[in-house]
């Protein structure tokens, strides 16, 4: 085996990563809009998420693909851990944060109340501390939030273990590991004195999903039948959770959340190595330019602004239903355009370490060397 620091590969930007993140934004505000609607055919068919929904498990899934890649190829730098942090800090916390400052801001302007429990977001905890996160008093929506704590927390350990391994093996055993070990914390939590309900959302019960992902990028640095079984895997997958979905599928329930969570996330895996090679329809429709550039600029905003934009924009006095849904979509796009330009983009493109944090860094992933 070689080791990690020997090898050395390719990086490239891969435009279907992009649409992918687009397309996990896109289920997440399906969910919020449709609820799982059982009044309209299609709407079920589509909006069949119950629970937390489809978004999060595919979003948490890519983000093991690029964290991972980002990692190893930071292995090695002079301030490896800060610059990383640094640059997550830059792409996440400015939006966030305003976000966050705004709602404290109009909460006491309209209520004559401060906002109650911001430590809980402010320390990205509001994943852990559902209740506390529940009772904020604030007048903007801020029950999406808790897939961004998930996240950050994985960010902040999952360098650290990766550095540790000085094999590709080895990264694998780890991943392995973290996927087994969540597996395990979601089956803890179905005990009936701690619920999928207040404790599913916890990072040891998503961390496998972000193991599953990291897998993915190791096998394009070191190629295993991983990545083509689960190619193959997709449509029958998908058949599966479709029609799994379609009758009742609960991810609230004990059942749903070991055994249908595993089947989201080997499902959104399987979606994300057909998007990985150029050759498949997957890759070709989701690296689009339309898709692949929304998902690489706006995407974040879009996931940031939408809960806001749905409320305001359902509860205009307009009788046509399908007129308040293109205002929704028109204004969550047209705010997540003004956000990338006038707030995002200043500080992604900040020089870390020398280089600069670049919107483009998070759609890289290995190409193997031949």
């Amino acid at each position: 085996m070689i080791g990690v620091v020997e090898r050395h590969t390719r990086s490239k930007h891969i435009p279907a990563l992009d649409g992918v993140r687009l397309l996990a934004v896109a289920l997440v505000m399906l969910h919020h809009l449709t609820r799982g609607s059982q009044t309209s055919i299609v709407l079920h068919l589509m909006g069949l998420q119950v629970g937390n929904g489809l978004g999060p498990p595919l979003f948490f899934v890519l983000s093991g693909v690029l964290l991972t890649t980002v990692i190893i190829e930071a292995r090695g730098t002079e301030h490896r851990y800060r610059n990383f942090l640094t640059r997550r800090a830059l792409r996440i916390l400015p939006l966030y944060l305003a976000y966050l400052g705004v709602a404290m801001v109009a909460t006491f302007l309209f209520t004559g109340r401060h906002m109650q429990n911001v430590w809980v977001f402010a320390f990205f905890l509001q994943n852990t501390f559902l209740t506390a996160a529940s009772k904020t008093g604030s007048v903007l929506p801020m029950y999406h939030f808790w897939t961004l704590a998930v996240q950050d927390q994985f960010y902040i350990l999952w360098p650290l273990l990766l550095w540790k391994c000085d094999s590709v093996r080895k990264m694998r055993y780890l991943c392995m590991g973290g996927i087994i070990l969540s597996l395990g914390a979601r089956i803890i939590i179905t005990h009936p004195s701690l619920t999928p309900e207040l404790f599913g959302r916890i990072l040891p019960a998503h961390a496998g999903e972000m193991c599953l992902g990291a897998l993915l990028a190791l096998d394009l640095r070191e190629e295993t039948a991983l990545s083509s079984m689960l190619r193959k895997a997709f449509l029958p997958l998908s058949a599966i959770l479709a029609i799994w979905m379609w009758h009742g599928l609960s991810l609230t329930t004990s059942f749903g959340s070991v055994i249908g969570l595993q089947l989201i996330a080997f499902t959104s895996a399987s979606l994300i190595a057909a998007a990985l090679r150029p050759s498949t329809w997957t890759a070709r429709v989701l690296g689009s330019k339309f898709l692949a550039l929304g998902g690489k600029k706006y995407a974040f905003a879009m996931y940031v602004f939408h809960p806001l934009m749905l409320t305001m924009c359902m509860s205009l006095p307009i009788a046509s239903k399908g007129l308040r849904l293109a205002l929704f979509a028109t204004s969550t796009v047209v705010i997540s355009g003004l956000s990338y330009r006038y707030v995002e983009s200043y500080f992604l493109h900040r020089k870390v370490g020398g280089t600069v944090s670049s919107p483009r860094e998070s759609a890289v992933v290995f190409k193997a060397a031949a």
